[in-house]
């Protein structure tokens, strides 16, 4: 896109936007984006995403910006760029089917620095318009110096965030809370109290069977063989018996694997002991997560 030069004439400034817009509008949509961070979610889709959805409308509606769709990604953190919506939406910029994208707020987008430029400098070269309603971006009107700035200080906020987060959590697992969102084959949440785990009995009798059994001199394919014949439910199976999440999928209820007896037997948990802090991630914007060392476990 060209830049109105200083001096240029109302006149002039007018006719220019008139053919950057019979340019853009070929036949292409606008998106309205909205986003909640997953920090601030309550479940479900939120009213924060409703006001945005709404704020975003009422603009589109008054500026006469059809036709448009909503996109959104409920429970997100701006801090990554793996978000579904976002990823559906670059896919349709890079197709050139969109016109406009509007979001409330810059910091909806990303909160990476870096990657907003990185995006920008995209919209500009597929001639996408972006407006953040309420920062007075639009950049069919020219640059706004102080965009960068704004991405900065969102990317200040996410970090800051993280770090609160991770402190709270820390604090938690110097408690003896369990934060981890996985249960061990045996336990299962207290009602009155989800960081805190009760037993299991059903699962319970197969744990100790299976620490006997291992006493009594057996190794653990031996184990998980006469388990599955005698169609005892592993783990993943019983889990969506009691109505429990489901993290694995498996095709044979019945079928014991080896390695998952080995995983049982070597948990301290079963010891009666709270192990937290077993993984850890370099920064806020890594999902790979690496083992903690094993001086640095909170147990």
């Amino acid at each position: 896109m060209h830049e109105i030069a200083v001096g240029t004439s109302p006149s002039a400034a007018n006719a220019l936007f008139s053919r950057k817009e019979d340019k853009m509008n070929n036949n292409r949509y606008t998106i309205l984006y909205s986003r909640l961070s997953v920090d601030d979610a309550t479940g479900g889709e939120s009213g924060s995403i409703q006001n945005q959805k709404m704020l975003l409308e009422a603009y589109v509606e008054r500026n006469g910006m059809k036709p448009y769709i909503h996109v959104d990604d409920d429970s997100y953190s701006g801090a990554g760029w793996d978000r579904p919506g976002w990823q559906k939406i670059i896919e349709e910029i890079e197709a050139e089917r969109v016109q406009n994208l509007i979001v409330k707020n810059l910091d909806r987008m990303e909160r990476d620095y870096i990657r907003v430029g990185l995006y920008m400098e995209m919209f500009r070269e597929k001639d996408v318009r972006l407006i953040a309603v309420e920062d007075g971006i639009d950049t069919f009107r020219g640059e706004d110096d102080f965009t960068p700035f704004r991405a900065i200080l969102a990317e200040w906020y996410a970090r800051d965030c993280s770090k609160k987060i991770r402190a709270i959590f820390k604090a938690k697992q110097q408690d003896g809370k369990h934060v981890s969102p996985a249960v061990p084959y045996g336990y299962l949440r207290s009602k009155e109290d989800k960081q805190q785990w009760v037993v299991d009995e059903a699962a319970a009798e197969t744990v100790r069977r299976i620490f006997n059994m291992v006493i009594d001199g057996h190794g653990i394919t031996a184990i998980a063989r006469m388990l599955t014949e005698e169609k005892v439910l592993n783990p993943s199976a019983h889990s969506q018996a009691i109505g429990g999440e489901m993290n694995h999928h498996f095709t044979d209820p019945y079928q014991w694997r080896s390695h998952v007896i080995g995983q049982i037997i070597e948990r301290r948990e079963y010891l009666g002991h709270t192990v937290n802090c077993k993984s850890y991630t370099d920064s806020y914007k890594s999902k790979k997560r690496k083992a903690t060392p094993e001086e640095d476990l909170l147990i």
